[in-house]
């Protein structure tokens, strides 16, 4: 499969042509006047493009959202990516209960909590929105983890190398089988890895050959 080009866009524009990208790729999976699945990552860009994601004009109250990794903390934790997810989108577009599956990766049984969000999940996500870290991961998909190579479970327990250290995350055929996925990358921190990603080197951001890349000029680098 070929990747498809990555987006270039200046800093400042990030949040917004993110966004709009959003929009319009949740507007065609509601085309048919069904309903549409959203999973969404944490991370330091994220915020500002939830933010501005909210304030766009769509039927909100028909998209379910979902999670593409969660840290095993309490969702009330500063380092809950739900946390995030509620302040900056969830709660300012009046999501229900009903419409929010959450990671509960503050089970004690977190190989239970990862079946159990198996069963929550759609046979496919619509939407979803990935970061990269500066090791080149995606969700909580680690270089180098054997979660890498799983192709039968659709949601594991892992141990990575940064703190707090269990997550609960998708696995690589729930992101490849995704319908739309965005990667949203920024900073000069993450140009090294970004580089690698589009020379095809085996990272996990790599392995998501259906994902856009849209980053700013810090990130791209040359």
């Amino acid at each position: 499969m070929s990747r498809p080009p990555p987006l270039v866009v200046e800093p400042e524009v990030l949040a917004q042509r993110a966004a709009e990208w959003l929009a319009e790729a949740l507007r065609q999976a509601l085309a048919g006047g069904g309903r549409a699945s959203l999973a969404l990552s944490g991370g330091k860009t994220t915020g500002p493009l939830y933010r501005t994601l909210a304030a766009m004009p769509l039927p909100w109250g028909r998209v379910d959202f979902y999670f593409a990794d969660e840290r095993c903390v309490p969702p009330d934790h500063p380092e809950s990516n739900y946390l995030l997810a509620e302040e900056t989108l969830l709660r300012p577009v009046k999501a229900k209960a009903e419409q929010i599956h959450r990671m509960e990766g503050e089970r004690e049984n977190r190989d239970a909590a990862a079946r159990d969000y198996e069963a929550r999940l759609p046979p496919v996500l619509d939407v979803v929105v990935l970061g990269m870290g500066e090791d080149g991961h995606t969700a909580s998909l680690f270089p180098g983890h054997s979660a890498l190579e799983e192709r039968e479970r659709r949601v594991l327990a892992v141990v990575g190398p940064k703190p707090p250290p269990w997550r609960l995350t998708l696995t690589l055929p729930v992101l490849q089988g995704a319908r739309k996925v965005l990667g949203v990358v920024s900073g000069a921190g993450k140009r090294d890895a970004v580089r690698r990603v589009l020379a095809g080197e085996d990272l996990p951001s790599a392995r998501v050959t259906n994902a856009v890349w849209m980053m700013d000029r810090a990130a791209a680098g040359q």
